[in-house]
């Protein structure tokens, strides 16, 4: 009996020191368990903010996809009206030789592309199409303007009945007062002063006053856009709403205004686009 109690007295310390002993090792680790799970949560966290970066990068490049594929069609659309019309207008007016324009690749955006560089570096190309095109109907515009002025205007009369010297062009030219260059945007006609000035197409009278550049000048509506402007004159001769006929007297010739000298100045504008009156001239 006093063996046994023996026994169980001595295991009894071994078991606390194994106690003692457990719970150390699992003190000593704890710091590991700690920074291993810091480093899971921080990866858990990572994982969290690129998924949400990837998501939100995927929904701009389908807005951006869908964006780019509306204006495909749009772009297809234009270029198909562009090329029609310009081709058309070409082939009417008999117009290959003074401007051959190249039929436009409308199938250029119908092919498919391998990624956002080449579908971007398709986009400038068409773009560039469209804007060298653009400037060729200019072009066309203006040749078609030029073939069927008259018929179209009927602006056919000389301002200064009986002609007179043209002092002054259209175009570019040195300002008589501050010697730089400047576009001069009518024709100037040297002559007397009182020297009739004739209406160059029927019309109604839109302006009949004095202006601080031009002097006494009047300006005849001849509808469609199209006006006639006499400047620099001595005296009116018309009233605004009055209408003209062609070579109807409606002034006279003076030196009134921004003037060196007694001269007419004659305009012939289109939507307020100043237009070479020469193209007008009966001569």
């Amino acid at each position: 009996m006093t063996q046994t109690t023996s026994a169980i007295g001595t295991r009894a310390p071994f078991r606390r020191l194994s106690h003692w002993l457990l719970v150390g090792l699992c003190l000593l680790q704890l710091p590991v368990i700690l920074y291993l799970y810091t480093q899971w949560q921080e990866a858990q966290q990572q994982q969290g903010r690129l998924g949400y970066q990837l998501e939100q990068q995927q929904r701009h490049q389908q807005r951006e996809l869908s964006r780019i594929g509306q204006r495909l069609g749009q772009l297809q659309a234009e270029l198909g009206q562009v090329s029609m019309m310009g081709q058309r207008l070409v082939k009417d007016y008999d117009l290959v030789d003074e401007l051959p324009l190249q039929r436009l690749d409308v199938n250029l955006l119908q092919r498919p592309f391998s990624g956002f560089s080449d579908l971007h570096q398709t986009l400038t190309q068409v773009l560039a199409q469209t804007q060298e095109y653009g400037i060729n109907l200019a072009a066309l515009e203006s040749l078609l303007l030029n073939l069927h002025i008259n018929e179209i205007t009927r602006i056919q009369g000389h301002p200064v009945p009986g002609y007179s010297r043209e002092s002054s062009g259209f175009g570019q030219r040195r300002d008589p007062f501050t010697g730089h260059a400047r576009w001069h945007r009518g024709l100037d006609f040297a002559g007397k002063k009182g020297q009739p000035i004739a209406a160059t197409a029927t019309g109604v009278v839109s302006l009949s006053e004095r202006h601080p550049a031009f002097g006494n000048m009047v300006e005849i509506s001849h509808g469609q856009g199209w006006i006639t402007r006499y400047a620099h004159l001595d005296s009116l001769l018309v009233q605004v709403g009055e209408r003209v006929e062609n070579g109807q007297e409606i002034a006279r010739m003076g030196r009134t205004g921004r003037a060196t000298g007694v001269h007419l100045h004659y305009e012939v504008l289109k939507g307020n686009r100043q237009l070479d009156p020469k193209r007008f001239l009966p001569y």
